[in-house]
């Protein structure tokens, strides 16, 4: 019996809004894969939201989440959207009421690298800073291949590309959930560059709110 309220309080602590520390990494609850509303259905709902429940998701709705847009769903490593020369060069970060982490689709983790609400540095729209993830889609430029001749606005088109494909596919997770998210490309790149510990090599595309509506 006390073994069991071990493990019960466990993940009781594990499930709790904060997630981790900073610094840490936690594996996420594997993603539910079926359930929700048809594909055509979601597709016929999908719309951007201007107005967000202030709340938290937890553990299992961010291990959905984050698995929809960018985790591994094949064998072989790939994705749940496709990347230019399969480079998988879109960094995840999701900003929440109790921190910052960053996604990590090998191993379906999260690593918090910063503590504290910074949801408002993610836009300057009022439901930004009440939306219960703000998603933000950073490409790492160090993941396409060295010695090819590939100009810098290609990779950066590429790299907006990657991160529509994403979206679509959280604008999809959102619908069948009942759910709201929203595009954005308004937010403040000097604050969240210091922040997340960006350099040259990254690039910021877009992000996106998500998570209930009223």
């Amino acid at each position: 019996m006390k073994k069991v309220f071990a493990v019960l309080l466990f993940v009781a602590l594990v499930s709790s809004s904060a997630f981790a520390a900073e610094g840490e990494t936690v594996k996420l609850p594997d993603p539910e894969k079926s359930g929700g509303i048809p594909v055509i259905e979601a597709i016929a709902q999908r719309q951007s939201a201007g107005d967000f429940v202030d709340t938290e998701l937890t553990l299992q709705e961010m291990s959905n989440l984050l698995w929809a847009a960018g985790g591994i769903n094949r064998d072989n490593g790939k994705l749940t959207f496709a990347t230019a020369m399969n480079t998988q060069d879109m960094v995840i970060f999701a900003f929440t009421k109790s921190g910052v982490f960053r996604y990590n689709p090998d191993g379906h983790s999260i690593t918090k690298v910063a503590d504290g609400d910074y949801r408002v540095l993610t836009g300057g729209q009022p439901f930004v800073a009440k939306a219960a993830v703000d998603l933000l889609y950073i490409q790492d430029t160090e993941k396409w291949p060295k010695g090819r001749p590939i100009p810098a606005s290609d990779i950066l088109n590429c790299g907006f590309a990657h991160a529509g494909l994403s979206m679509q596919n959280v604008y999809l997770f959102a619908a069948s959930k009942g759910w709201g998210a929203r595009t954005r490309m308004n937010f403040d790149r000097e604050k969240l560059t210091e922040l997340l510990g960006l350099t040259e090599k990254h690039n910021f595309t877009l992000m996106q709110c998500v998570g209930p509506k009223p």
